[in-house]
């Protein structure tokens, strides 16, 4: 009984500890394309294409979203996928007590 009690308070905390601190990352973790690093990614400069279609009728026309991810409290961040076309868009919810009474979305073609 106490060496399965020493197994659950002792080591199971142990084993499970990488795994919690590496989904709670915090900040950028990549490394930063001006460091020396044989990490450190060059970077490349990439063409955003303006698609004059909302998110919603992306969605509509058959894109699907592969991630999701919070843009600096200003809105979402979706990517978008079909066929062989990736699409970035930014949802940007009401604002109240400002003249932003609709949900806007802007989006990007990346190739």
């Amino acid at each position: 009984m106490q060496k399965l009690f020493l197994l659950l308070v002792v080591v199971l905390p142990i084993l499970f500890r990488p795994a919690s601190g590496f989904a709670q990352g915090r900040g950028d973790w990549l490394p930063q394309s001006d460091v020396k690093s044989p990490y450190a990614a060059l970077s490349v400069p990439t063409a955003l294409k303006p698609v004059p279609d909302s998110l919603a009728s992306l969605l509509t026309k058959g894109y699907r979203i592969t991630t999701t991810a919070d843009y600096g409290g200003s809105g979402a961040l979706f990517t978008l996928v079909w066929q062989r076309q990736t699409v970035i868009c930014v949802l940007t919810a009401p604002v109240p007590g400002t003249d932003q009474n609709v949900p806007t979305s802007r989006c990007w073609a990346l190739n």
